[in-house]
């Protein structure tokens, strides 16, 4: 008799891995797509070295690091560009054999997706609602479908529909900021590799070479919510960062009006749960976070790695996504409060505050910053067991 499959909603990066991750296992797998094509929403991200140890454990760290920019220095500056702090990376890939990496969320959903096994995605399918028992899952679609699987995974995002059928309606917690992002065609403006975030009152700009030929930019604002930009996001921006050094008006400037993308930044407080029976939450659908420490990609694809491994690793399907929680929930919570702190910290205006940070950050030793970056990259690794 066929394998019912994991059904897993939502084909983000959390989401895809998952499913590369589960069919690498031998768990059959369906991975559901509300859109009609698996496509990047945003701009750029960084998989710190902790994500592709974890794309690694399924073969695919190289074809990934291939697709963007292996990361070699990352650097903390004022608005004039004068450096606070700077952390060479060259190190690392000696002691956790591998780099972080910046990529285009378009190339990294293609490297993704291209790695899928035929028959696994579905795209145009909306989860509605289920009902579990002891036997499985049956998953309603909006357009009437109904499928059956052993285990439904939500994987849709901030505004989870599994979520919300797991634990009701869950608030947004908004930052106190909005955030502009986009992708220029500049290449390498600080350098090969070289990664920096820039820092003035209320306001911050970051620089990250996507590959060879593209920077991935963001810039945020303290900024009441539900903001709405003009009919010229450049003329905007070069005044809300007038007084930004080099290379900033030139990474805006470059970028078409239509690819800057405007959000507030939002996270939810931790949950009192992320499963139930055969339902669990993954990604940004689990613990989504402020993007201040580059991890939201790169927990839920520690998340994906970590459910592969439990389902492997239990006969029970119900035990699996019990220890799957348990052994990822402390974590990720970790980071969604570091996160939240750290924006709050990059976003203050008050100038005695401010001179505080960065002094701080200025006399804050190497060996400390590596030794809390052990923290962030130097998770467990699970096994993944072939089938059989």
């Amino acid at each position: 008799m066929a394998q019912d499959p994991v059904i897993i909603a939502g084909a983000g990066p959390g989401g895809l891995v998952a499913a590369l991750a589960l069919h690498r296992v031998g768990r059959a797998v369906r991975l559901l797509e509300r859109a009609p094509e698996v496509r990047a929403v945003g701009a750029g991200l960084t998989l710190q070295v902790n994500a592709m140890r974890m794309l690694d454990a399924i073969g695919l760290r190289e074809p990934v690091a291939a697709a963007g920019e292996a990361l070699g220095m990352g650097t903390i500056a004022t608005a004039s560009g004068a450096v606070l702090s700077t952390m060479p990376l060259e190190g690392v890939r000696d002691r956790y054999g591998t780099t972080g990496v910046a990529i285009h969320r378009g190339a990294l959903a293609r490297v993704l997706a291209e790695a899928l096994p035929p028959g696994v995605l579905r795209c145009s399918s909306q989860v509605e609602g289920w009902e579990a028992d002891d036997q499985g899952v049956r998953v309603r679609l909006e357009d009437g479908t109904e499928l059956r699987g052993q285990a439904l995974i939500g994987a849709d995002g901030i505004h989870s529909r599994v979520r919300a059928g797991l634990l009701g309606e869950v608030p947004l917690r908004y930052a106190g900021y909005t955030c502009w992002r986009g992708v220029a065609p500049v290449a390498r403006p600080l350098g090969e590799g070289v990664m920096s975030e820039r820092w003035g009152r209320g306001r911050r700009f970051g620089i990250v070479p996507v590959d060879a030929h593209q920077t991935y930019w963001f810039c945020t604002e303290n900024a009441p919510p539900d903001g709405r930009d003009g009919d010229d996001p450049h003329a905007e921006l070069r005044e809300r960062f007038a007084d930004f050094a080099a290379p900033v008006d030139e990474l805006v400037e470059a970028t078409p009006a239509e690819a800057i993308l405007r959000n507030d930044i939002v996270d939810i407080e931790p949950l009192p749960r992320w499963s139930e029976g055969r339902v669990a939450l993954l990604g940004d659908a689990a613990h989504a976070m402020t993007p201040n420490m580059g991890q939201g990609a790169c927990q839920a694809i520690e998340d994906a790695v970590v459910l592969a491994h439990c389902l492997s690793a239990h006969a029970s399907v119900a035990a699996a996504l019990a220890d799957y929680e348990a052994r990822r929930k402390p974590r990720a919570r970790r980071f969604v409060t570091r996160s939240w702190t750290f924006g709050r910290a990059g976003q203050w205006e008050n100038a005695v505050a401010r001179a505080l940070r960065d002094t701080l950050t200025r006399l804050t030793p190497r060996s400390t910053l590596a030794r809390t970056m052990d923290g962030v990259w130097g998770v467990e690794v699970p096994s993944l067991p072939g089938p059989g």
